[in-house]
């Protein structure tokens, strides 16, 4: 279903690439393979379970680790806006309820 994107006046099916680019710059980082390798690692560290309350968000396929379908969230420890990095000791497992209960601690 397509959406009236309030920003740039179009509609879309999804996120707004055009305001995505602009308003949080940051997302492109996110396509580099520096970044997917940290996220690896972030992942691997924590053998698939958030690091807040241990359930299982992120499944090895043999190749690669799989958030899909099991809520896994890379999280930024020390978020980019307060000069956080996206470094692989920077970056964290958590299930999508975890990673909501950070996000609404950090903003207070």
């Amino acid at each position: 279903m397509k959406t009236y994107c309030p920003h740039c006046g179009t509609a879309h099916s999804g996120r707004c690439p055009r305001t995505d680019r602009t308003r949080e710059p940051w997302r492109s980082e996110y396509r580099t393979r520096e970044y997917a390798e940290a996220r690896q690692a972030a992942i691997g560290r924590s053998g698939g379970r958030c690091v807040d309350c241990g359930r299982v968000c992120a499944a090895w396929d043999g190749t690669k680790w799989r958030t899909a379908g099991l809520g896994g969230e890379v999280d930024h420890v020390t978020p980019l806006w307060a000069g956080g990095t996206s470094d692989a000791g920077n970056l964290a497992l958590r299930c999508a309820s975890c990673h909501r209960k950070a996000d609404a601690a950090r903003r207070g």
